[in-house]
């Protein structure tokens, strides 16, 4: 067992995988993705911390296929026994119930904050570099021009640009003929919105999106303005105008996810631009800079979304009191029947549930006595006569019919009372004359739940506008149906959003907009009803509800958790009874306990994302390993760094911890690498942003390439001395050599090693010439100058490869930096001297310490606990340092 422990330990510390995402019989390709260097990297880790396990040595790696064959082959002869699966705690005693039922022993169900995370939006300032994206000039632009005046002023600065803008009504998008090259789709809302113009934009996009996708690796763009207050509502929304436009944003995040070769953002623009050709000029910089998926425009500067997790405080009034009568819509079945039976414990209402279902009738006696599905259906045959289908049918009705009648006893017996209507909740006056009667009957109504919601999941090319309207209608017609119908009794508004609408979600599109929608009005009725608590709560996926067995699995392979139906409820009646008034929260479960193979933590935001192929990085061409082309390690260093600068503008790059390779970026065909990162901390004085690189398999898993703690500050301190430079003995090679012997697999954009002065077992010493500009190496560059210098950064890595095989007759390769500190906001652009000095090593690693110094003497930067893995078989990888065409 405890070679178990530490196997699982070294693999989660390696991988990226928690461990208890882990299971012994994983294979290490198939499930975890592990390759033959990622394998000799663990088992060096593992032998350093079970000195007395069996060494592993190469002639063993093909046997080993599984977590518990390496369990077994470690713990020697006894491994068969050790290996064994754990065998769960025999079950406690039952528990006899006062009529006699044995029932499992009842657990305290944990606390919604145990097992969901809550948060809320907040809008950051945004005054960071970006790096700009744009068309060619000459390529088509489509401009919408429902707001003529500022779609002309958009014009006028477009075609100053050199591209060539083309003004159309929204509804006219559709039947535009497709230019040869299209370089943008600008969806501007005009000043009164309505769900006609995000229908009109939806299907808009649609038939622009092939050509925007064709022109997407040249730059194209789509964009979607609308006209809050310039921070999505957040900072001064005008109630008296209806918040239509902001469904726009959930257009645009979901098509950033299914297209991810175009340059996809929603913008918000302020009301308060002196003119509009302020607006313009402020619109035409922000839209062909990267950065965040929204971005908010005002006078006083643009502003970023942020997620900031938060707990419900308590301590609030509670809105409703004993009695109180709560329209629930979205009938009395799954999650909304929970959340009705919640109410009930909680505050004794009377609650009225709307469904589309007719209401239940009384089940016949005959029925009542079946329990089984077989049995049931078998009687049904019986008395029917009718064909397997039409029994089918019927019986699924007989059993909604029976969960909704025991539902209602649930609620009855929590406290509540329940009352179930038939009604669409789309149709304004149906509900209106429902109101009415419930007034007369019950009293006035003092909560809505607005719950009901249907998906019609299909790509945005696949859309059709009866799918559209039916998802957007249910959400969005049926909110105003019931608002309408409200009148000014409410003290309590709960709206269900989702996930979708707040990141985007390939296949639903529909379902982003309506949500996104619904989170406006719900900043709006805030707004407009200021004793009432109004929340729309952005849920992430259910156990219940809309997420079919498909789609559960989908979740799980995502390693997305799924909100448990009891702690939602508790969720939402804690909500309402907080003092706290933030109409917009995000509500997600912690990841799956067991996801599949592939569950990661869940990812960091995303700060910006890349599609990489090699035609648009010719780096790539240099770094070929074993035919396959992989983005560099120093690269990757790059990225995290402008990761966390994007996110926390002003602050200066002096390093990072922890940078650990968890799976190379192995670029065969277009790959879509995210690069996240997380909320800073204070540390010691400076600032700690955690950083990642994921992408996703072509099975649909995510891959966690890459992590980091980017260290910030806000203004670098001095260097240290650096150390001194030692007198080694001549390494036996020119670098030019080396390169030509294949001791060092990189082409010629990453032969940077000028000279090597000296080698032997305790380190290295050489030089290396600076990096070209960025734009040498990536068509797309992050920005105009290094952060760190990646030619210097990989020289190291080279000068250390050499080291390994002069004295270890292996090749190595880079896996974990523990500590790297650099001193300048840029390296020399003369290169700089490595001084590296081995503190470690071993037949498969070796760790150094790394300085760089320039030609002064002074110190750039640090690097402490480089490890690399040395492996005799990356002979082989090396030479074959041209990349294989695919077959």
């Amino acid at each position: 067992a405890g070679v178990e422990k530490v196997l699982l330990e070294v693999i989660a510390e390696k991988t990226g995988y928690p461990t208890e995402m882990l299971e012994l019989d994983m294979a290490l390709d198939a499930d975890l993705g592990i390759d033959s260097i990622k394998r000799v990297e663990i088992l060096s880790a593992l032998q350093e911390r079970l000195p007395e396990a069996p060494p592993v040595k190469p002639e063993h790696l093909g046997t080993l296929h599984t977590l518990r064959h390496i369990a077994a082959f470690l713990a020697g002869p006894e491994g068969a026994a050790a290996s064994e699966p754990v065998r769960a705690e025999p079950p406690r005693a039952p528990v006899q119930s006062k009529n006699g039922t044995h029932l499992p022993p009842a657990a305290e169900p944990a606390a919604p904050s145990a097992i969901l995370e809550r948060s809320v939006l907040r809008a950051v300032p945004l005054t960071g570099p970006r790096e700009p994206r744009r068309a060619a000039p000459g390529t088509e632009v489509w401009i919408t021009n429902d707001d003529v005046e500022l779609a002309r002023a958009l014009e006028k600065r477009l075609g100053a640009l050199g591209l060539v803008p083309r003004l159309a009504r929204c509804v006219a998008l559709a039947s535009l003929p497709l230019p040869a090259t299209l370089g943008g789709l600008v969806i501007v809302a005009p000043l009164t919105c309505d769900d006609a113009f995000l229908r009109d934009a939806l299907f808009g996009a649609k038939c622009a999106g092939p050509a925007l996708r064709q022109t997407g690796k040249r730059g194209a763009l789509l964009a979607t303005v609308s006209r809050l207050d310039g921070a999505f509502g957040l900072h001064g929304l005008d109630a008296q105008r209806e918040p239509t436009d902001g469904g726009l944003a959930g257009l645009a995040k979901t098509a950033r996810h299914e297209w991810p070769e175009v340059h996809c953002k929603a913008l918000d623009l302020s009301p308060d631009f002196a003119d509009v050709d302020a607006a313009a000029d402020a619109l035409v910089e922000e839209l062909f800079l990267t950065g965040p998926a929204e971005v908010g425009l005002s006078p006083s500067g643009r502003v970023a979304l942020e997620r900031a997790p938060q707990a419900v405080s308590g301590g609030g009034r509670p809105p409703l009191q004993p009695g109180d009568v709560v329209v629930v819509s979205g009938g009395a079945r799954g999650v909304t029947a929970e959340v009705a039976l919640a109410l009930a414990r909680a505050y004794q209402p009377s609650l009225v549930l709307l469904g589309r279902s007719p209401e239940p009738q009384p089940e016949p006696d005959w029925l009542a006595r079946l329990a089984s599905e077989a049995d049931v259906k078998r009687e049904l045959g019986a008395r029917l006569g009718a064909s397997v289908k039409e029994v089918g049918e019927r019986y699924r009705h007989a059993m909604a019919e029976r969960e909704v009648r025991q539902n209602m006893a649930r609620i009855e017996q929590g406290g509540g009372r329940a009352l179930y209507r038939s009604v669409d909740v789309r149709d304004a006056v149906s509900v209106a004359k429902l109101f009415q009667e419930v007034r007369q009957s019950l009293g006035p109504i003092r909560g809505i739940v607005h719950g009901a919601g249907v998906l019609a999941d299909a790509r945005i090319e696949d859309k059709t506008p009866e799918q559209f309207e039916r998802v957007y209608q249910t959400k969005v017609a049926g909110l105003r149906s019931l608002l309408s119908a409200a009148g000014t009794d409410l003290r309590a508004l709960c709206l269900f959003s989702s996930s979708t609408g707040r990141f985007g979600r390939t296949g639903q599109v529909d379902y982003a907009i309506a949500n996104e929608v619904l989170n406006k009005i719900a900043r709006q009725q805030a707004l407009l009803r200021p004793g009432c608590r109004v929340v729309s709560f952005n849920w992430g996926p259910w156990e219940g509800g809309m997420v079919t067995p498909a789609l559960r699995k989908v979740f799980e392979s995502e390693g997305v958790g799924l909100i448990p139906l009891e702690a939602g409820a508790r969720l939402l009646v804690e909500e309402l009874a907080s003092p706290a008034a933030d109409a917009e929260v995000i509500v997600l479960a912690h990841s799956a306990g067991k996801p599949s193979a592939a569950g990661l933590p869940p990812a960091l935001p995303t700060a910006f994302e890349r599609v990489l192929q090699v035609s648009d990085s010719p780096v790539l061409e240099a770094h070929v390993l074993d035919g396959r082309p992989v983005m560099p390690l120093a690269i990757l260093l790059e990225w995290l760094a402008h990761a966390a600068l994007v996110t926390n503008a002003g602050l200066a790059f002096h390093g990072c911890d922890e940078l650990r390779v968890l799976h190379g970026v192995v670029v065969e065909g277009p790959l879509t690498v995210r690069v996240g990162a997380g909320k800073s901390s204070r540390r010691d004085g400076l600032y700690v942003v955690p950083t990642e690189v994921r992408s996703q398999r072509s099975d649909g898993r995510e891959v966690l390439h890459a992590r980091a703690e980017i260290v910030l500050a806000n203004d670098l301190p001095p260097a240290p001395p650096p150390r001194a430079i030692p007198a080694l003995p001549p390494y036996p090679r020119t670098p030019e050599e080396a390169y030509e012997q294949g001791l060092l697999f990189h082409g010629p954009a990453l032969q940077g090693i000028e000279r090597v002065d000296g080698c032997e077992e305790k380190g290295i010493v050489g030089g290396s010439r600076a990096a070209p500009p960025p734009a040498d190496w990536l068509r797309q560059p992050l920005r105009n100058r290094w952060i760190t210098d990646p030619l210097v950064v990989d020289g190291a890595f080279q000068l250390l490869i050499l080291w390994a095989q002069q004295t270890r007759g292996a090749p190595s390769l880079p896996s974990y930096v523990r500590r790297y500190r650099q001193w300048r906001r840029a390296f020399p652009t003369t290169g700089a001297r490595i001084v590296a000095e081995v503190t470690r090593a071993g037949e498969s690693q070796a760790v150094a310490d790394v300085d760089f110094v320039d030609e002064a003497g002074g110190l750039i930067a640090r690097m402490e606990g480089y490890e690399s893995t040395l492996d005799a078989n990356l002979a082989r990888a090396f030479r074959r340092n041209q990349i294989v065409p695919a077959s």
